[in-house]
């Protein structure tokens, strides 16, 4: 595991205990994975931007929390991932437990995903079929 900033050494030790966390670098950040599943953005060893979906998205607009915009100067190209309050990365037991909320968020995505691509898959199916009759 290779990490780029003493931030995302300090998110990975209070994060574990999700599961097989690694880093690597990402849109010239540092990303934070569980399980190969990106979990969180480290930026300038002083930002970090965890994944957020409709569980826990309110606690981060709320908040007025920016999205992660992964090329600042390209026109709408964001992730699901918003920055971290520093009073939650101040607090470990905090942290943990918005880690915690982002993966589930993050887990969430991926099923949402994954079920887009059946459907889109199973219509393609049936157009096929249909072309064929």
């Amino acid at each position: 595991m290779r990490t780029k900033s003493s931030l995302a050494t300090y998110v990975i030790e209070h994060l574990s205990f999700l599961g097989r966390i690694s880093s690597r670098s990402i849109f010239g950040a540092t990303g934070i994975f569980i399980d190969d599943r990106l979990l969180g953005i480290v930026v300038d060893d002083e930002t970090l931007y965890l994944h957020t979906g409709p569980t826990n998205l309110d606690d981060y607009v709320s908040r007025g929390m920016p999205q992660f915009r992964a090329y600042p100067n390209a026109f709408d190209l964001t992730t699901d991932h918003h920055r971290v309050p520093s009073d939650i990365l101040a607090d470990s037991e905090k942290l943990r437990e918005w880690g915690e909320r982002a993966l589930k968020a993050a887990i969430e995505a991926a099923k949402a995903k994954q079920l887009a691509g059946i459907e889109r898959s199973r219509r393609a199916k049936q157009a096929n079929r249909k072309k064929s009759q």
